[in-house]
């Protein structure tokens, strides 16, 4: 009985002991198990997870398709060192860790796109924008359901947009300027219900503008221009009812621009072909530009009615007349330029109200009269360009009200008498250009310029010993283009 109960004493605490040397076995499996799984998942984790394979294969033939990396970006970081999340250019959203943005500009890269990257069903920003990409866009682009904004200007994409683009139907932005792209714009573009931006300027199509883009309600900003659109500008346009810019420079366009697109309270931008026969009446028009056209006529005094304009620009035209008096009641306008045109007459004497103007060119015309007085009037004023016309008479001394003139040109003229004494006083002044006039002296204030870079009084009628002393100092030393100076 003894020996009985001494084994069915010793039967528990075998099992125990064996029960114990299991579970520490159990959990050092187990912890291994844990261990090299753990080890697994960080090693999958710097490459791919199985919930995101299609991003980074995408992302993988994206890079394949690159034939030039001038800096050896997605060479040396698109590898499996990092989880592709962390790519340079390359944004995932935290929750599924999938891409969502893809910006890779001003790189200089060149190749195509690969139809792979249709596969990122997650992206809403892609932006290749300032590199060499070249070929035709992808069809695979209009699968991109949840794209928001791409921006592909100054590549080399050809062929036609694609217009599946219209089934990305969250898109807010397309910018697709200065490329090879030809052919017309996809209608079905029209359908975009939130399209803000279109930008489809600087590239090869042709075409008319399509109605259809009326129906854009939401579209803010549109650009085709430097294109070879023909026809004339869709009466529909009327309807963009948020629009604040529209550009159609340098297209084949003709005949009248619909009133009721001139007309527009939003319109804040305006550069086109105007006919100079129309009427404008834009309260919100800030900047407005018509340059390298053939536009001819006399300047529409019109142009004064939109109060808040801050840039006016005419250039090249063949405008013939005197320049409004009207536009000196343009308060906030900033830039003025009506240079290489026909105007003639007199500088208005309403332009020194203009107060917060800071650029002035009027060069290249056949302005005569004299430099009006009120000149002192432009406070702001930092370049003036009179030269290449007929101006007569001595510069007003008014001139030296200019604190912020940095540059005066006002050679090929016919100015005559001395520069005005007080000219020392403008410290910011920087290039002084009074070639070819008939000035007869130099004052000495002149020398005491300490920003003066740039000096030319050739080909005029410079008298006196001193004047002729210091040019000679300054000729050999700082300033070679004082070379044609005469002693009367």
């Amino acid at each position: 009985m003894l020996v009985v109960k001494r084994k069915t004493q010793a039967c528990p605490r075998a099992f125990m002991v064996l029960r114990l040397l299991r579970v520490f076995m159990d959990i050092s499996i187990f912890a291994s198990l844990v261990a090299i799984l753990s080890l697994q998942s960080l090693v999958l984790g710097s490459t791919i997870s199985p919930s995101n394979i299609t991003d980074y294969s995408s992302l993988l033939a994206f890079k394949s398709q690159l034939r030039v990396d001038p800096y050896n970006v997605l060479a040396s970081n698109w590898t499996d060192k990092s989880h592709f999340c962390d790519w340079f250019g390359v944004s995932c959203g935290k929750r599924r860790q999938r891409v969502t943005k893809l910006k890779l500009t001003d790189l200089g890269l060149q190749g195509t796109v690969s139809p792979h990257i249709g596969n990122l069903s997650f992206l809403n920003v892609l932006s290749l924008r300032n590199n060499s990409f070249y070929g035709r866009l992808p069809d695979e682009i209009g699968r991109l359901q949840s794209l928001k904004v791409i921006r592909l200007g100054y590549n080399a994409f050809e062929g036609s947009i694609p217009a599946n683009l219209s089934q990305c139907q969250r898109l807010l932005v397309i910018s697709c300027e200065a490329n090879r792209f030809s052919g017309g714009v996809p209608k079905e573009l029209s359908t975009l219900p939130l399209l803000n931006e279109l930008f489809l300027g600087l590239n090869e199509l042709r075409g008319t503008i399509p109605p259809s883009l009326g129906n854009i309600s939401t579209l803010v900003l549109l650009g085709l221009e430097f294109n070879h659109f023909s026809g004339t500008i869709p009466t529909e346009l009327k309807d963009l009812s948020s629009i604040t810019g529209f550009n159609f420079l340098a297209n084949n366009l003709s005949g009248p621009i619909p009133p009721e697109i001139l007309n527009s309270s939003s319109l804040a931008d305006l550069l086109l072909n105007l006919p100079p026969t129309t009427g404008l009446w834009l309260p919100s028009l800030q900047n407005f530009a018509a340059e390298v056209n053939q536009l001819s006529g006399h300047i529409p005094s019109y142009l004064s009615n939109s109060s808040k304009l801050t840039l006016l620009v005419l250039r090249n035209n063949t405008f013939s007349g005197p320049i409004p008096s009207t536009l000196g009641q343009l308060q906030y306008l900033q830039t003025l330029v009506l240079d290489e045109n026909r105007l003639t007459g007199q500088i208005p004497r309403e332009m020194g109200f203009m107060r917060s103007l800071n650029y002035l060119r009027l060069k290249n015309n056949k302005l005569s009269g004299t430099i009006p007085s009120t000149i002192g009037g432009m406070e702001m004023l930092q370049r003036l360009y009179l030269d290449g016309n007929e101006v007569e008479g001595s510069i007003p001394d008014e001139i030296c009200l200019l604190k912020n003139l940095g540059e005066m040109d006002i050679h090929s003229n016919k100015l005559s008498g001395s520069i005005p004494g007080c000219i020392g006083n403008l410290s910011n002044l920087k290039v002084i250009s009074l070639s070819s006039n008939m000035l007869s002296s130099i004052p000495a204030g002149v020398w005491s310029l300490d920003n003066l870079l740039f000096l030319n009084l050739s080909s005029n009628s410079i008298n006196g010993t001193l004047a002729w002393i210091y040019l000679g100092t300054i000729y050999q030393e700082t300033f070679p283009l004082l070379s044609g100076l005469s002693k009367a």
